[in-house]
């Protein structure tokens, strides 16, 4: 599971599968703390927030911004080809309270 937010945590935001062509190598070799950032479509963006929270933001060139209306921060590009760029963080695919014990000997 992917996820991210923007700055004042209002506007949370997941994506739910990233693909190997969607972030390459390099985005992951490099990336610090688990966060980069990928190429997506929209339809893999879920996100969660009141629907007046999220403003956009014209850009000369073709690009969307999309942005907070609380902290101002980018949430997230569009594109002129509908694709998207978002940061995220990887937060794993399995939660568990314990510890796996396939491993303790």
């Amino acid at each position: 599971m992917y996820r991210g937010s923007c700055s004042c945590q209002a506007i949370q935001y997941e994506v739910d599968h990233i693909g190997e062509l969607e972030a390459d190598n390099e985005t992951l070799s490099q990336a610090d703390a688990c966060a980069f950032r990928v190429n997506i479509t929209k339809e893999q963006l879920v996100i969660d927030c009141a629907p007046s929270t999220l403003a956009t933001l014209h850009e000369s060139n073709g690009e969307t911004h999309h942005v907070c209306n609380l902290c101002g921060s980018i949430v997230y590009v569009e594109d002129s080809s509908q694709g998207i760029a978002v940061e995220v963080h990887y937060s794993g695919h399995d939660v568990l309270a314990e510890t796996h014990c396939q491993f303790i000997l």
